[in-house]
């Protein structure tokens, strides 16, 4: 129990601490091993219904959630949408690993379901943040999360934007996951709802320059290359809105703001 916080009034807090519970990295009750960023507009606290969208951003493989986070607050603040990015560390079951996240099911742990709880955490704390349904944006490992979380919980997306992964997760029913779907009751326990899928628009982004030999494959060996085979995949599976943004001049890791100013200008259509 926080004996200060208990003892001082919601205002005398504000005066004290500024918006700090509103810009916070908090631990998951639900899953102590894990915490995740937050970022609520000021406005939440003064307005008498507040109702805040909410934009979950999964980082990519060297968890530098923070950086998207900032770039993403002013876009955030002007359309009343709060951000949720989780912090998914790696080694956590082998001390070397830092992909089981981006498979979504990986070592007895469903991180698609540690996001769920955290979102339902966020709504507790911030009355107002609407986690029912949320925009979705990930690039690199969190491109992989977002692509793969897509087909698993269709239902939880207005929209999500697929950030470059190097190894995405196709409609492919003749291939198992995580290339492929044709196993995908025995890894998730459920069906794959592609009527559901297929009414979620999506983006797909990545840089220009984005062209380093990442291995072969019958989808291409670069992630220019992944992406335009994954828009042509989504696409020929009759998803029904599909944008595929390359960005000049940017190659992976860099670019962060154009990855940030590309998905809030795509989301903000279906606010």
């Amino acid at each position: 129990m926080n004996v200060l916080a208990d003892h001082l009034s919601k205002e005398v807090q504000q005066n004290l601490f500024g918006n700090a519970d509103l810009n916070m990295l908090w631990s998951c009750q639900a899953f102590p091993q894990f915490c995740y960023w937050v970022h609520v507009p000021d406005a939440w606290r003064t307005e008498e219904n507040p109702h805040c969208n909410l934009l979950v951003i999964i980082h990519g493989t060297g968890c530098a959630a923070e950086n998207y986070v900032r770039e993403a607050t002013q876009w955030a603040d002007a359309h009343h949408t709060a951000i949720l990015a989780p912090l998914f560390p790696s080694g956590l079951i082998d001390r070397n690993d830092f992909n089981s996240y981006k498979l979504l099911a990986c070592d007895g742990i469903r991180y698609d379901q540690v996001l769920l709880a955290m979102i339902q955490e966020m709504e507790k704390r911030y009355p107002g943040v609407d986690g029912k349904k949320f925009f979705l944006f990930g690039h690199s490992g969190g491109g992989q999360f977002t692509n793969r979380f897509l087909l698993v919980h269709p239902d939880r997306v207005k929209a999500v934007s697929i950030g470059a992964p190097g190894r995405p997760t196709f409609l492919d029913f003749q291939t198992d996951y995580f290339w492929g779907v044709r196993n995908f009751r025995d890894v998730f326990d459920k069906h794959l709802d592609l009527d559901a899928v297929q009414e979620v628009p999506v983006q797909i982004t990545v840089g220009a320059l984005d062209t380093k030999y990442i291995g072969e494959s019958p989808y291409g060996t670069n992630r220019v290359a992944r992406m335009k085979s994954l828009e042509k995949n989504f696409k020929d599976n009759g998803i029904k809105e599909v944008e595929l943004t390359i960005t000049p001049g940017i190659e992976h890791v860099d670019g962060d703001w154009e990855r940030i100013a590309a998905c809030t200008a795509f989301f903000a259509k279906f606010l």
